[in-house]
């Protein structure tokens, strides 16, 4: 190879300073515009969690950001009076809802491990007074056809709990049919809705117990006057 060849030929050490150079342009310009979309990204989840909540309970009047007035409940550390009414195997979320700074209600989780296929989740929403403005399903592991009518999607049964309470419901009424109270069981199942029953009872006396508690804890941001 004459020398003329030779001196075209980029040095080695160059071609790499240059390639390494090309690396560190891209990956700044891959991390400026990740950067960029970590608002829209936040936004997004947090709207899609949002749409979720909504999705699982009917709207209850408020202002507020639920996940912003969000709390844990945690059954290894407790807040609340005889939280264990609530069943939670492990920390669930609960929110408060508001108007201009004023709590007008709470979503609570609650569990029942004494469903037919296993542990039953829910959510039930209560309005400050402590009526139920909606009970629902979050997972279950019922018998399809049978105790999976605690889906909206299978059966309106859920709709019994609305606007029941504690004062408008005697205690021996909460429970299925079959055994003396006011609630549907389903045909060839009275496991599931006996289940669900008892734990919405449950979460009603959780709530009378803890009501003022619940509804006085500090909001999670400033209203206006």
């Amino acid at each position: 190879m004459n020398d003329q060849y030779k001196n075209q030929l980029p040095h080695p050490l160059s071609a790499t300073l240059r390639l390494g150079a090309l690396a560190l342009g891209i990956g700044t310009l891959l991390i400026l515009v990740y950067t960029s979309l970590l608002p829209r990204i936040a936004a997004a989840r947090h709207q899609a969690a949002l749409d979720t909540l909504a999705a699982a309970l009917p709207p209850t009047p408020h202002d507020n950001d639920l996940l912003a007035d969000s709390f844990l409940l945690d059954p290894a550390a407790p807040r609340f009076m005889q939280q264990q009414l609530l069943g939670l195997s492990h920390a669930r979320p609960a929110y408060l809802t508001r108007q201009r700074g004023a709590a007008t209600g709470v979503i609570l989780p609650l569990e029942t491990n004494a469903g037919f296929g296993g542990p039953i989740v829910l959510l039930i929403g209560l309005d400050r007074d402590g009526a139920i403005t909606g009970v629902r399903t979050l997972t279950h592991s019922e018998t399809v056809g049978l105790g999976n009518k605690i889906e909206l999607a299978q059966s309106d049964w859920m709709f019994n709990f609305d606007q029941r309470s504690l004062a408008n419901t005697a205690p021996p009424l909460w429970a299925v049919k079959h055994d003396g109270g006011t609630f549907d069981q389903f045909v060839g199942a009275t496991i599931t809705p006996r289940a669900v029953v008892n734990a919405v009872h449950q979460a009603l006396e959780f709530f009378a117990l803890n009501r003022e508690a619940l509804l006085t804890l500090a909001p999670a941001q400033d209203y206006p006057p």
